[in-house]
């Protein structure tokens, strides 16, 4: 994988709900890794993003230190902050964590600069990252996922059935994929579907159809699946789906991606979410706008891959 030049980038969660007038207008981000470093992702500076550390495998000073890291601090001729907050994507009380020095670690199969601090190292619980870390009060809402049993749920699972049919033609004749047709056709299956916490907001969706023929010759113990990933956003009392994204692959998902959200953001009247999106050998951090219409990717920074 390629070094990548500097981007802009947002990424933070933490369950306070500051009003406006209170929200810090200068802050910095960082992902918490489940070994207890952190790797600064994105500083804010009144109302603009700007990103704030190396990404995964890009080129530094082969001996890095924390005065000769490019940075956001570097730039600004600061310090880099030793004192962090540390929000768990899990949930439970807020974690102060104290810098120690810059360490060198392993993200997937690259390597990546970032902070080791005296928290101490956890096993992972899950693929995604153990949590976010601001130097500041950061208001943003943390996210969670909605019961099979919620009026949420089925009203997403009306709203995935009646677009997925034509979504998947639609797909396979932009990519001249072949169209799996099959009878009886197998139902569409909600793998999971996200909200902020305690709040009617947008959700997204990864949803699911698998098939009992292969999608390429030759591998008939491979059935082919379909994987939709999509906002859905509230419009005139139902969900309608926004940004989806179809991928025609086969039983091992090679070539799908979908994200785990972390996080949602609010500035002003705009929404963003925070999301840990992954492939089948490289994963990215990302924000997105959303909107009644349509969704922004605002942001993208390579997290690590093979």
């Amino acid at each position: 994988m390629r070094p990548r030049a500097f981007a802009s980038a947002a990424l933070a969660i933490t369950v306070l709900a500051a009003p406006a007038a209170q929200q810090s207008s200068r802050f910095t981000l960082a992902i918490a890794r489940f070994d207890g470093a952190l790797v600064p992702f994105a500083a804010y500076d009144h109302g603009r993003w700007q990103r704030a550390w190396p990404a995964a495998d890009e080129n530094v000073d082969p001996t890095p230190t924390l005065t000769n890291m490019p940075s956001v601090w570097r730039e600004r001729g600061e310090d880099v902050p030793r004192l962090w907050h540390v929000w768990p994507v899990a949930g439970g009380d807020r974690i102060e964590a104290r810098v120690q020095r810059v360490d060198v670690v392993q993200a997937q199969c690259l390597r990546q600069v970032a902070l080791k601090t005296d928290l101490p190292p956890r096993k992972p619980q899950s693929p995604r990252v153990f949590g976010v870390a601001a130097d500041g009060e950061i208001p943003l809402q943390p996210i969670e996922a909605v019961g099979t049993e919620e009026p949420a749920w089925r009203s997403a699972e009306r709203s995935i059935a009646a677009a997925f049919d034509a979504l998947e033609r639609t797909q396979a004749a932009a990519g001249e994929d072949r169209l799996i047709r099959e009878s009886p056709l197998l139902p569409v299956h909600i793998v999971s579907l996200s909200r902020e916490m305690g709040a009617r907001s947008p959700m997204y969706v990864v949803a699911r159809r698998a098939y009992r023929t292969s999608r390429y010759p030759g591998q008939r113990q491979c059935g082919a699946v379909s994987v939709l990933t999509s906002w859905l956003v509230i419009d005139a009392g139902t969900y309608r789906l926004v940004a989806p994204r179809m991928f025609l692959t086969d039983c091992d998902e090679k070539t799908s991606r979908s994200a785990w959200p972390l996080a949602a953001v609010h500035v002003g009247d705009r929404t963003f979410w925070v999301l840990q999106e992954h492939g089948y050998e490289s994963e990215v951090y990302a924000i997105e706008e959303i909107g009644a219409a349509d969704t922004r990717r605002l942001v993208q920074r390579d997290a690590g891959g093979c």
